[in-house]
């Protein structure tokens, strides 16, 4: 029997067969040579998604008369494989971590009476141990921790066996952790303890528990404590249990149970303005329930997004909110800057959820403020976000297309925080907080967006005010930045190119609304001094691209009025580019070089 035969043989054994019957997989490698048998049972051979040595495959399937055949010939019981677990990769998991994670009790007993090594890691640095407790598997877990498992091993993201089978609420095998010497305060990469997760998920007998077994509310890296993260996530039992409690004092009770009506009038899924404003009177309640110590919240400056609202400070205010959804949804907001700070990452989807909502009811400006504001949280947490702009420069095309009055300043405003953003991620880039290859995605999708915001300003701006306006000495402060595409482009290369991508899969149908090339948009780009003779990483020039253009009948004069616009601002038509190719060798259409040859 040839050496390759018999590695496909043994393996497809182990991989194929229905039953336990190990049979014919002992026979078979019973009888190979000693180099065959070892070459067979380190092959790793692909399995649908998986692609692992036969003792890894054998414990995945729970095959424990294979594993037994396998380890006898002396398999590598440390080998290490990749399988996909519920749609995710698991890259260099041994047997015992996948025969601990698919539940395979008897096989995790054979592996470790057989010196597997118990806290094996997978390239995330999972245990067995942290994937048996995920699962709940208490019988697994019990006889790992008896086996010496580190019952507080962590994970890339500094997890343990405790904090994720809190995450899913296996009480008890959070217990039995616990007991035998888990950690219960120790915190992930974002600040969440074991409680934090259990009260995150309503989880109020294990809340219990975990406080009796002595766990601490320490506050994540979102400054939410254990109640704090119920009541952001809408689980009101959960804070009612908490808020009962004798330790639980006034100023927790009232941030709690503010936070939750806050929260709720600003979930999707928990949206329920009466239950919402029922939370924020107690609230209310609470603070002027002993008249000689009244708790006054703190007083916020306005905020434009929130239509210049003052939060309400006492009882009496509060209560003219009440059958006004609007108000209370808005209030509900500024309740949760109160709480959190300005800073926070956390009050960024709340803020983000109102606006759209106000969007389908075309509230576009309300929208607008809202997503504006969101993007400002961001960039006070140092996240600039490049989806934020994105978001709006969709939601300006859509105002256009429906008919509705975009005003130049709102664009002029967009436009300014792109320019806030840009600078933020240059910033991060120098400092090593961004790699390269997310940056040049970020930097690019920017620099489109500031491309179709341009074509739309056009739109809504008188023509002949646009030379002096605010958006030359915005475009500016852009152009100072040097922003170009990965292959070299720059604003002037896009909006003079016929090939320039638009946006045709979003909510507005940017056909119409934002077509390329556009003149106008040239004219506003050249204004504010981008450089007419400007290379890509192909050598070519913006006239370079112009000339490719095929124009229809209708199109003509544009081709027209792009060459001329070009060449009077001093367009070289001598400049070669990479393929040595000059502007007229470039040229597609006769209507090129005849205006190029009046021109010069």
């Amino acid at each position: 029997m040839g050496n390759k035969a018999s590695i496909r043989g043994v393996v497809t054994t182990a991989y194929q067969a229905d039953h336990d019957d190990s049979s014919d997989l002992f026979d078979l490698v019973r009888y190979l040579s000693a180099e065959s048998r070892k070459a067979a049972l380190e092959t790793k051979m692909k399995d649908g998604d998986d692609l692992a040595t036969p003792l890894i495959i054998a414990a995945r399937d729970g095959k424990l008369d294979f594993v037994k055949v396998l380890l006898c010939y002396e398999a590598n019981i440390e080998a290490r494989g990749t399988i996909k677990i519920d749609g995710k990769v698991i890259e260099g998991c041994t047997a015992l971590w996948i025969a601990a994670s698919n539940g395979h009790f008897d096989v995790v007993r054979l592996l470790i009476e057989q010196n597997s090594e118990v806290d094996g890691r997978t390239s995330s640095n999972s245990t067995p141990l942290r994937s048996a407790a995920f699962d709940g598997r208490l019988d697994i877990v019990s006889y790992l921790v008896e086996g010496g498992a580190d019952v507080n091993a962590r994970n890339f993201y500094n997890s343990t066996p405790l904090i994720v089978t809190c995450c899913k609420g296996h009480q008890d095998v959070a217990s039995f952790l616990v007991k035998h010497g888990a950690n219960v305060n120790l915190q992930d990469n974002k600040g969440n303890s074991c409680l934090h997760y259990a009260s995150k998920q309503g989880r109020v007998l294990l809340v219990c528990e975990l406080l009796a077994l002595g766990a601490n509310q320490t506050q994540n890296l979102n400054r939410l404590t254990p109640l704090l993260e119920a009541s952001n996530d809408c689980k009101i039992e959960m804070v009612e249990w908490f808020i009962s409690r004798p330790e639980c004092s006034k100023e927790e009770r009232i941030d709690a149970l503010e936070l939750l009506g806050a929260t709720i009038a600003n979930d999707s899924k928990a949206y329920d303005i009466e239950k919402a404003f029922s939370f924020m009177k107690r609230g209310m309640e609470e603070r002027y329930e002993d008249t000689s110590c009244t708790l006054f919240k703190k007083k916020m400056e306005p905020v434009e997004a929130y239509q210049n609202r003052t939060e309400s400070q006492t009882l009496e205010e509060l209560s003219l909110l009440e059958g006004d959804d609007h108000a209370i949804q808005i209030e509900g907001l500024m309740i949760r800057e109160r709480i959190f700070g300005t800073d926070n990452t956390i009050l960024r989807n709340p803020i983000h959820y109102r606006g759209a909502a106000a969007a389908d009811c075309k509230k576009y400006e309300l929208c607008i403020g809202l997503w504006t504001r969101a993007m400002e949280i961001g960039m006070n947490c140092n996240v600039p976000e490049t989806e934020d702009i994105e978001d709006l420069t969709d939601l300006v095309a859509l105002m256009i297309q429906n008919g509705h009055s975009s005003s130049p300043q709102t664009i002029e405003n967009i436009f300014e925080k792109l320019i806030d953003i840009k600078r933020k991620l240059s910033e991060k880039l120098k400092s090593g907080e961004l790699e390269e290859e997310p940056k040049n995605k970020a930097q690019e999708t920017l620099l489109f967006n500031a491309l179709y915001l341009l074509v739309m300003y056009t739109k809504v701006q008188v023509s002949s005010e646009m030379k002096n306006g605010n958006m030359i000495d915005l475009l500016q402060r852009f152009l100072c930045l040097e922003p170009r595409t990965r292959d070299g482009n720059t604003l002037l290369h896009l909006a003079a190119w016929h090939k320039t991508p638009v946006p045709r899969d979003t909510v507005a149908n940017w056909r119409g609304v934002c077509e390329l090339p556009c003149v106008e948009t040239m004219k506003l780009i050249l204004h504010a001094g981008c450089d007419v003779n400007s290379v890509n990483a192909q050598g070519n020039t913006p006239l370079h691209l112009v000339v490719t253009f095929a124009p229809g009948p209708e199109q003509v004069e544009s081709l027209k009025e792009m060459l001329e616009l070009l060449l009077d601002l001093g367009a070289d038509t001598k400049l070669v580019d990479k393929n040595g190719q000059t502007v007229m060798d470039c040229c597609e259409t006769e209507d090129a070089p005849h205006k190029i040859f009046t021109v010069v």
